[in-house]
């Protein structure tokens, strides 16, 4: 039984496989640049969203204007440099790799990797450390505690010799 599902779920995988590769394919090279272009240019109306996933009008004439400058042979770069001159760099959903905005390729995994070391070196120091003697607020140690809360616990416990506390009697009085 478990052969006979493990031979349909992978005849399926293989299927959906074949369908995935062939629809690539049939798609032209130069649309295939269109929409990888699409998803690295943010729609200035929509903050967070690329020109591909807006549905926003201007997102669409911003989509035209790539097909075309496509069409027209311009580069990848050179379309995002068209869009930056109008829009500034903040159209592109990647930061730029120089200048300012290298911080923020490096800040991020630098961060990371800082806050990592602290914690693993607090690690280390906590179980390294020696464990130390507990102490009240006015600086008692831990024998004097035990020894009070030894005193209460006898002055709360009935003396075992006088037997247990009188039950009260169920007529109430």
């Amino acid at each position: 039984m478990k052969s006979a599902s493990t031979a349909i779920l992978l005849a399926a995988a293989l299927t959906l496989a074949a369908c995935v590769i062939s629809a690539q394919r049939d798609v032209p090279h130069v649309e295939r640049r269109a929409q990888q272009l699409n998803q690295t240019i943010m729609c200035p109306v929509c903050p967070g969203e690329s020109i591909d996933q807006s549905q926003n009008a201007l997102a669409g004439q911003m989509r035209a204007i790539v097909s075309e400058k496509l069409a027209e042979g311009w580069s990848d770069d050179q379309i995002r440099d068209f869009f930056v001159e109008r829009y500034g760099p903040s159209v592109l959903l990647e930061p730029p790799t120089s200048g300012f905005g290298l911080a923020a390729w490096f800040v991020p995994p630098v961060a990371f990797a800082l806050a990592l070391a602290a914690l693993l070196l607090t690690l280390r120091w906590m179980r390294a450390a020696p464990p130390s003697t507990q102490t009240g607020r006015d600086g008692e140690d831990d024998s004097a505690r035990s020894a009070y809360l030894a005193r209460l616990e006898g002055a709360l416990d009935p003396d075992p010799a006088e037997g247990p506390p009188p039950r009260p009697r169920e007529d109430g009085g």
